[in-house]
């Protein structure tokens, strides 16, 4: 028990600081994420562009990026949907229902860019390997080009 002196206090706390300060803000640094990628991707120089163009792989290069738009889009569209349930409520004189389901609207559509970002790591997992594959082999060829 003597090596657990002075350790577990400073574990209960990052553990708290991982399990539940985490929690709320990944979603945050996931979204913006997302947006510097995509202006990233706005800002791409012509030999980027082209590598793009050239690849074997033009779905999986679609697909991770539409990925960040989706992502990035989620939020204001939640805004527009909360916004309209909120508006709904008020009209048709249900003022309790409709603060509860803005209140309800906005929770999930921060958290759901978790289960987005999730399912885009977990999908783009499996194809990065063949994008990897196809750079190392795209380098190969050409130090056997210079080579030969």
């Amino acid at each position: 028990m003597k090596q657990f002196e002075g350790k577990f206090g400073p574990a209960v706390i990052q553990a708290l600081i991982l399990c539940v300060v985490r929690f709320f803000t990944i979603p945050w640094l996931i979204w913006k994420g997302a947006v510097f990628r995509l202006a990233a991707l706005r800002q791409a120089t012509e030999e980027d562009k082209n590598t793009e163009q050239t690849s074997e792989f033009p779905v999986f290069n679609w697909f991770r990026t539409a990925w960040d738009g989706i992502i990035f889009l989620s939020w204001p569209v939640t805004a527009i949907i909360a916004t309209f349930a909120l508006l709904g409520g008020l009209i048709n004189g249900y003022a309790e229902y409709a603060f509860g389901a803005f209140i309800i609207t906005v929770v999930y559509g921060y958290f759901a860019v978790i289960l987005m970002s999730l399912a885009k790591e977990s999908l783009i997992l499996f194809l990065s390997i063949a994008l990897n594959v196809e750079r190392i082999h795209a380098k190969q060829a050409g130090k056997s080009s210079d080579n030969g």
